[in-house]
């Protein structure tokens, strides 16, 4: 019988690819011993779609290397008799070509009728369209089949059963998709991306709530064969921009419909025609975060053993291996490593096996210490779902998701614990565990969020804001001026560069310091100015707003000899705070240095941002580290303990071939979140450290990390 206890637990998982090939002597004994030695609780793997790994009496492509076996069946078997959960995957995005000339209503098409043919280095496939009967009444038999013949404990989709394709900008113009939009639209399906386009917009909207309702209708699905057997997703979150805009994915949406929520962290760097583009190294955690605030269910993050891309045979180092999956067990999350090149045996490169298995045995002999804790962070970044597509656009990268990655590196190099949630956990109003609320950009804010801000702060709850936050309705319409003015205590004017007017001249530009005593522009040395970049609001300030920076005005910056400008001041506020009679405060950013932050890493623009949360947050947080800022730290609760989850990303250039250890990091709990503490001890090794009990806090100088570790702390007060 399935057994669905993975879904409560913290899990260590492994996802196979299974391709044609590997069907030709495939061990699953040799295959289920390496993963159990590998620490492996968790197994999904691909069972049917454009390989299919079992014999079937439907006309879907089999393996030509199966010669009858029932590896499917053996897989099965094999893993769950070493107490490893069996989870099939399904993906339906691929059709046959000899399949697709048999039923090409079945394809995604453009407005010429033409299909979509997936690129030639696939082989002869076609893309199949999320409403045609390939992917639903034809999966729905496939399905029935999987169900009634194994014994599995969860059915997996793949990403393609979800969303739309990205070929052609994700339009499908298939006779199904034309009558589904024009059943809830005036207008026909857009010919292509164009964002000032009322109509386009209007698709979008509608693509994401389909792609909602086809994730309700595959867990339906399921549920009508078994009702017990779990169903997991895989999909992405908005740090991979790409799949999310093409795909039209709403992952939190997703997540009220399944039971095992897993997302994407595979891509560490895109190497082609000579450049190379890395993904954010925080990217796991990010997605753990996020999950773990939107979802009930246990999330997944599915990360790489090799070095995508497109080197997918080559482990990635081991010293980067390790760091970049624990930082999803120190957020919250379970990880899933992602196998393209056959079973564990079979693989050419197996360097990066050692350090997988170092960080799933050490999860699996502390399980007590992973399952059921929570996040103790008082620090929440807002992420809105609304402002990535209509704001963000067809740059959402530049001009959304680089904003809430430079407070998350800010506050990550300064030791801040903080969650990732989103604009609906807003509206809920549950928002009193948080001193915090960080708003980098959401541009497009409804009414029910502006107003659950509102009483946030009035119940003494602090806000810090950026740019253009609350300057647009959810569906991308400039308001008159920001929906929160009366908390920023500023009104809107304009947006503009602060290098003014572009007339061919290369500028810079300035923030000039109003009041060097005040703690927001605390620990910036001597020093008046600060770099300004970007665009910035010019804003109107209130009466009872102070205002601590304002714009220079620009000037050329070549020929040195004329590098100057009289005009010293523009008068234009680029820092304001408030404090409002609940003792709520307010921060108010009107520029863009959240983002700016995160592409050229300026130590003045993270200090301003950890300088607007210590003041906000009036100084309690959860816990203080001391230690170089490649250092990150989450606080973790459970009853009896806070466990503080260290993850050293000191490599020096990526890819990491070794971490640099850090040294003598200290430990801090203030006694309002950690009073009466027992004792203290590295659960690496459990040797307790002593305690050091200082004024209003307890410390602990830890030696030596080297890639993961976990402070414990224990009190019978916690």
């Amino acid at each position: 019988m399935a057994k669905s206890d993975w879904l409560s637990k913290r899990g260590r998982g492994v996802h196979l690819t299974i391709r044609d090939v590997d069907c030709k002597q495939f061990d699953t004994e040799q295959f289920a011993d390496d993963l159990q030695k590998l620490g492996v609780n968790v197994l999904s793997f691909f069972c049917a779609g454009y390989v299919t790994v079992h014999p079937t009496s439907l006309g879907i492509r089999q393996s030509p290397y199966l010669a009858g076996r029932d590896l499917t069946g053996d897989i099965v078997r094999s893993v769950q008799a070493r107490d490893i959960r069996a989870i099939p995957a399904i993906d339906l995005s691929l059709i046959p070509g000899s399949i697709a000339k048999e039923h090409p209503d079945w394809c995604s098409c453009d407005h010429h009728g033409k299909l979509y043919k997936a690129n030639e280095d696939l082989g002869d496939f076609y893309i199949a369209c999320p409403f045609s009967g390939y992917q639903n009444e034809y999966l729905a038999q496939i399905l029935k089949e999987i169900v009634s013949r194994y014994d599995v404990d969860g059915i997996k989709f793949g990403g393609g059963s979800y969303g739309f394709s990205s070929y052609g900008n994700g339009i499908c113009h298939c006779e199904r998709c034309k009558a589904a939009y024009s059943s809830c639209s005036d207008n026909d399906i857009p010919l292509e991306e164009k964002w000032n386009d009322p109509n386009w917009v209007s698709f979008q909207s509608w693509r994401q709530q389909k792609v909602v309702d086809r994730s309700q209708y595959l867990y339906e699905l399921v549920k009508s064969l078994d009702p017990n057997l779990p169903v997991m997703c895989n999909s992405v979150c908005f740090g991979e921009t790409g799949w999310t805009m093409k795909g039209a994915l709403d992952i939190e949406r997703m997540a009220q419909f399944i039971d095992a929520v897993q997302v994407e962290a595979q891509t560490r760097v895109r190497y082609e025609n000579g450049t190379a583009k890395w993904d954010f190294i925080a990217w796991p955690g990010e997605e753990a975060n996020y999950l773990s605030h939107v979802t009930e269910h246990q999330p997944w993050v599915l990360a790489s053993y090799f070095q995508a891309w497109p080197w997918r045979r080559s482990a990635v180092p081991p010293a980067e291996q390790k760091m970049y999956m624990a930082q999803i067990y120190a957020n919250g999350g379970s990880a899933i490593l992602n196998l393209s090149g056959g079973p564990i045996a079979g693989h050419q490169d197996k360097r990066g096996f050692p350090a997988v298995q170092s960080l799933y045995q050490f999860v699996a002999a502390n399980a007590g210490y992973f399952d059921n804790d929570l996040s103790a962070a008082n620090i929440a970044i807002v992420y809105s779902q609304h402002t990535l597509f209509n704001y963000g656009k067809d740059q959402p990268q530049k001009r959304y998701v680089d904003a809430i990655r430079g407070m998350e590196i800010a506050l990550a190099e300064h030791h801040i614990p903080f969650d990732l949630i989103s604009e609906s956990v807003l509206m809920e109003k549950e928002l009193g565990k948080y001193r915090v609320i960080m708003l980098p950009s959401m541009a497009c804010m409804t009414e029910e969020a502006a107003e659950a801000l509102r009483s946030y702060s009035d119940q003494g709850g602090s806000i810090i804001a950026s740019c253009e936050t609350s300057l647009f309705t959810p569906d991308g319409q400039r308001r008159s001026n920001f929906l929160l003015a009366d908390l920023f205590g500023a009104d809107y004017i304009g947006t503009a560069s602060v290098m003014g007017e572009d007339n061919g001249v290369f500028k810079q530009s300035y923030m000039n310091i109003q009041s060097a005593v005040h703690p927001l522009l605390d620990q910036l040395g001597e020093t008046t100015v600060i770099p300004a970049s970007d665009n910035y609001c010019q804003v109107h300030a209130g009466a009872h707003t102070e205002v601590l920076l304002t714009l220079s005005a620009p000037f050329r910056v070549f020929p040195e000899g004329m590098s100057y400008t009289e005009q010293l001041d523009t008068g234009m506020p680029m820092l304001l705070s408030s404090e409002r009679e609940s003792g709520s405060r307010i921060v108010y950013f009107p520029n863009q240095l959240d983002a700016a932050f995160a592409r050229a890493g300026y130590p003045d623009w993270a200090r301003l941002l950890v300088n607007a949360v210590r003041w906000s947050a009036r100084g309690e947080l959860p816990a203080a580290v001391n230690g170089p800022g490649t250092l990150h730290a989450t606080v973790r609760k459970q009853a009896g303990r806070r466990n503080v989850h260290l993850v050293n990303m000191n490599g020096g250039r990526r890819m990491f071939s070794e971490l640099i250890p850090a040294r003598d990091v200290v430990v801090k709990l203030p006694q309002w979140t950690g009073p009466h503490v027992k004792r203290a001890y590295k659960l690496s090794n459990k040797k307790e450290l002593p305690l050091n009990q200082e004024e209003g806090a307890v410390t602990v100088i830890v030696d030596q990390i080297d890639d993961y570790e976990v402070i414990v702390f224990e009190s019978d007060r916690f």
